[in-house]
């Protein structure tokens, strides 16, 4: 049996059952049919994955893919969502052969923006009530403008209409998409349930990569002919799983997005065991990274939603004290074992925490150098290239620094200052008003924890991809406020003729048996 088929068919036995749960915990969401829908299509998405034997075969069925979306979904935007994930996320160059060799790098998500989110886009843009400015559209145009310009110091045409489109597909597209579609409580909670389910049946997989000592989807990236510096990686004798993220740190923080997203779901039904079961399997998936920034990430995000319900958090508490005991009393070797991965505390991958510190100081003497703007080249510094590791390259593993580098303080000003004013207006929606429609202080922890991980990893692979869409849910969610309702309800335009003066006639609803509207006047 073909190594492609072996692997499709470990992760369609594996995310069957997955999947099976995933239906369990959307139902009151949204219809059976609908969800069937999802199920279908990732499915048939990943088959298309593993047979396609270059990545252009692959888009080819992927269009074909988001045809059938755009005519069969009731809402196109969450099946983004759902298959965001479900294809390695390696950057594949498209051209046009004895022209342009190279026009554009494309994604697995970002061919998806243009299939799905474009065509979203442009319908969106013909209601003029979508055309009008928000208070939240001005930092995140400004930061695209902003590195929009400084694009054109690459000085070659050709590099800059590959780089501008990126960020519009990136940046721009998924924000404006997410922040106009998404208008009720309704919608914010189907689409925090479609990252749950997005992100499910790959954690399933990712813990059975650990186990096995098998990147999954590896296979994939060799028959689309792309070359990774590190194919495998390990920390403490165990295989970092990356599944379709490609990076394990990049899967981890699709991870803690899912298990933050889970524990920020509103639904009609209070917590029950499937939902219990997909947190485990989110929060194993999340382990079986070997990832200590997600790690840490997804605390961050409970200890604020602890925090912000002390009643639920002592209740927890006071479930969990005796399975603490028990633990603490019998110390099971794995905690041994998860201790030592921990940061600052256990001795596994101590290099890692010196790279990272010699990283901020070398890279804050390249930002004093240039200080206002970045540079293109600052990876050819004498500062950065000290930071050289074995696979030959310098990994800028803090989005901040990053940023910093590439488009300098001003650019890292803009950046901080959307993303700080989103966290800043959502803490404020949240303390005028609890709302029991939608989770307000869930989605302030869920991107207080995007926020405090990307401090430890670049934005690589699908990281900008979910923050850039969460920014855009989180300026909905600050759209609506607290005057947001469960379901959108549909004006009601008519024409009333006026015959001779008075009072206004009274419209009292019909019962269940009738079909029209009496209209009584008091005259």
């Amino acid at each position: 049996m073909p190594e492609y088929i072996r692997a499709l068919v470990y992760v369609l036995l594996i995310s069957v059952p997955v999947l099976y749960v995933a239906k369990k915990i959307a139902l009151p969401l949204i219809e059976e049919a609908e969800f069937n829908l999802w199920r279908n299509c990732w499915l048939a998405a990943t088959c298309v994955t593993f047979i396609s034997s270059s990545f252009f075969d692959f888009s080819a069925g992927l269009a074909l893919i988001s045809i059938y979306i755009h005519r069969n979904s009731k809402q196109p935007l969450l099946l983004y969502v759902v298959l965001m994930f479900v294809a390695p996320c390696v950057p594949i160059g498209v051209g046009i052969p004895g022209v342009f060799n190279r026009i554009i790098d494309l994604e697995p998500p970002r061919l998806l923006a243009i299939l799905i989110l474009l065509p979203l886009a442009i319908k969106l843009w013909r209601e003029p009530e979508n055309r009008r400015m928000r208070g939240l559209d001005l930092p995140v145009l400004a930061y695209f403008g902003f590195i929009t310009v400084l694009s054109l110091r690459l000085n070659d045409i050709n590099s800059i209409l590959r780089v501008v489109p990126t960020y519009f597909l990136d940046i721009l597209l998924p924000y404006f998409v997410f922040s106009r579609s998404l208008r009720s409580a309704l919608d914010i909670n189907r689409v925090l349930l479609a990252f749950v389910v997005a992100a499910l049946p790959l954690a399933a997989i990712g813990v059975f990569e650990i186990w096995r000592n098998w990147r999954v989807y590896y296979v994939v990236i060799l028959e689309w002919d792309f070359v990774l510096m590190t194919s495998y990686l390990f920390r403490d004798g165990l295989l970092r799983a990356a599944t379709t993220s490609v990076e394990s740190i990049a899967f981890g923080f699709l991870c803690m997005t899912g298990g933050g997203c889970l524990l920020a779901l509103r639904t009609q039904r209070h917590w029950d065991s499937w939902r219990y079961i997909a947190l485990g399997i989110l929060v194993v998936g999340l382990l079986s990274s070997v990832s200590r920034g997600p790690w840490l990430g997804l605390a961050l995000c409970a200890t604020v939603l602890l925090l912000t319900n002390l009643r639920a958090s002592l209740k927890l508490l006071a479930a969990a004290s005796p399975g603490m005991i028990i633990l603490a009393f019998l110390r099971p070797s794995f905690i041994d074992r998860f201790t030592n991965l921990l940061p600052f505390i256990g001795s596994a991958d101590r290099g890692s925490e010196t790279y990272r510190a010699m990283l901020v100081e070398n890279s804050l003497l390249v930002i004093e150098r240039y200080p206002l703007f970045g540079s293109e080249t600052f990876l050819t510094e004498p500062e950065m290239l000290r930071m050289i590791q074995g696979q030959g390259i310098v990994d800028v593993v803090n989005t901040y620094l990053q940023i910093a580098l590439h488009h300098g303080l001003i650019g890292l000003f803009l950046f901080v200052m959307f993303f700080g004013l989103l966290a800043a207006k959502l803490l404020g929606l949240f303390l005028a008003n609890k709302s029991v429609l939608v989770s307000y202080q869930g989605i302030l922890a869920i991107l207080i924890a995007m926020l405090f991980t990307i401090a430890t990893t670049s934005s690589a692979t699908v990281i900008p991809y979910i923050y850039w869409a969460f920014s855009g849910i989180t300026a909905a969610v600050l759209a609506r406020g607290p005057s947001i309702e469960w379901e959108v309800r549909p004006a009601v335009k008519a024409r009333m003729r006026r015959i001779g003066v008075g009072l206004a006639p009274i419209l009292i609803r019909p019962g269940a048996d009738s079909g029209k509207m009496r209209v009584i006047d008091p005259r």
